[in-house]
């Protein structure tokens, strides 16, 4: 009888865990019946699975990520119910000296709030900010877009960050560290490309519009800035701070190694999140504004979560990735294209972060382990071809948002940043090229 090689069974697998997404099964559930498909196909005995999938839904590492990821997605509602988000957009409105870079700005910072289809949310704003008539309706669109997206891979509080930190067993900082370039290229490459100079200058513009240019000697605006900044900035301080703390004190704590690891990755946000939700409480509408913020959607990426750990947990038990990999070594063919493709690919079916880490990073991580490619190197790189392929999905729901505000179409959005996208790619390579020496 036929033996039916590891990388195609997970292939096969994987096409249909994406052909059910993009018909809008649930990602989680086509992930769970994924990895007990392919286990079933391997031939693990059902009880073996059963054990698998228990031991994996009662993992400490799968509780607090889920308790994190709930409590990020209350925190961003009790912003929006409290007035805090809409003092956040104005304050940022009212406060960058020049237009061009407050065009920017905007939607970086508001898409630091992690909710789906939090891009309408700056699209009035850039709209609003826009000054030059030049720029049409396409370009607004890739604006809003292309920059909400910038701290896609170093935030520590969208969930698909939180998810490759957990499913990488890096820390958050080394994760931050590893992917930093990305931010900085993203951000430039969009200035260059998307949202070139125009020529004007504060001098040639409208009183109206030379006024930002005096936000910071105004001290009412200032104070403006700071309040609307301050939930957000509580976390991050805090988690900074503790997160500093917790490196200083840990190798004087006896526990044991995944112990640590587990604090290291948790606690220090953990904490963070309750300061800030606590400063917000104190400071708009008291309690009731996280009364009903456990939504549909929370629950439905809790889900989503779920499904895919037990995807990678079932990966793992079943020992394809392994067996996946010594087939590539086998018959001469990179494992370096799988690692890029896969992401990639998960990226532009699914349009979401959670997408192309969930479905791609548990089989990258079992090629990394057998192959002679650096497990940072490997991280990185799916990550950039993950991010890339998810920008260009017609299925993200801040693209289809965006375009729809600014009356435009997704492919005429998706031409204005499609040549900063892919020399953000070649960037990535070229990273990854020199990371490889440097860790080697």
């Amino acid at each position: 009888m036929l033996e039916i090689p590891a990388l195609a069974k997970i292939l096969v697998i994987f096409a249909l865990i994406v052909v059910a997404a993009a018909r809008r099964i649930h990602l989680g559930l086509a992930a769970a019946v994924g990895g007990i498909a392919l286990a079933i196909w391997q031939g693990m005995p059902v009880s073996a699975i059963a054990l698998a999938v228990a031991k994996e839904l009662t993992n400490p590492d799968l509780i607090l990520l889920v308790i994190l990821l709930t409590g990020i997605m209350m925190f961003s509602a009790a912003m929006k119910k409290s007035g805090a988000m809409d003092a956040f957009s104005n304050a940022i409105a009212e406060s960058d000296p020049s237009r061009r870079i407050a065009l920017a700005v905007a939607p970086l910072l508001i898409g630091t709030l992690p909710m789906p289809g939090g891009a309408i949310i700056s699209a009035p704003l850039v709209g609003a900010m826009n000054d030059d008539d030049g720029r049409g309706p396409e370009t607004l669109s890739a604006i809003n877009y292309w920059f909400r997206h910038v701290l896609e891979l170093v935030w520590p509080l969208f969930p698909a960050f939180i998810l490759t930190v957990g499913l990488t067993n890096l820390s958050v900082m080394q994760l931050v560290l590893l992917n930093l370039y990305a931010p900085f290229a993203v951000f430039g490459l969009g200035l260059i490309f998307i949202l070139p100079k125009n020529g004007k200058t504060a001098a040639t513009m409208p009183a109206s519009k030379t006024a930002v240019n005096t936000t910071f000697r105004d001290t009412a605006k200032f104070g403006r800035l700071i309040r609307g900044i301050a939930p957000l900035g509580m976390i991050l301080g805090s988690y900074v701070v503790l997160d500093l703390i917790w490196e200083l004190v840990a190798p004087s704590v006896t526990l044991d190694a995944a112990a640590k690891s587990l604090i290291g990755r948790y606690v220090p946000v953990l904490c963070g999140l309750l300061i800030g939700s606590l400063y917000l409480r104190k400071n708009t509408k008291g309690e009731k504004i996280f009364k009903h913020s456990i939504t549909a959607s929370t629950i439905e990426l809790i889900a989503v979560i779920v499904g895919i750990r037990l995807f990678s947990a079932l990966m793992s038990a079943a020992d394809l990735a392994h067996a996946a990999s010594m087939e590539l070594a086998n018959a001469g063919i990179p494992a370096i294209f799988v690692i890029a493709l896969l992401p990639f690919i998960s990226g532009i079916v699914t349009g979401v972060g959670m997408g192309y880490v969930g479905l791609s990073l548990p089989i990258v991580l079992g090629l990394l382990a057998s192959s002679d490619i650096p497990f940072k190197v490997g991280v990185v790189i799916a990550g950039a071809f993950g991010y890339s392929g998810m920008m260009l999905s017609p299925l993200h729901v801040c693209m289809v948002v965006t375009a729809q505000h600014f009356k435009t179409t997704l492919p005429a959005t998706i031409r204005k940043f499609a040549l900063p996208l892919g020399i953000f790619l070649v960037i990535a390579i070229a990273y990854t090229a020199l990371l490889s020496v440097v860790l080697r």
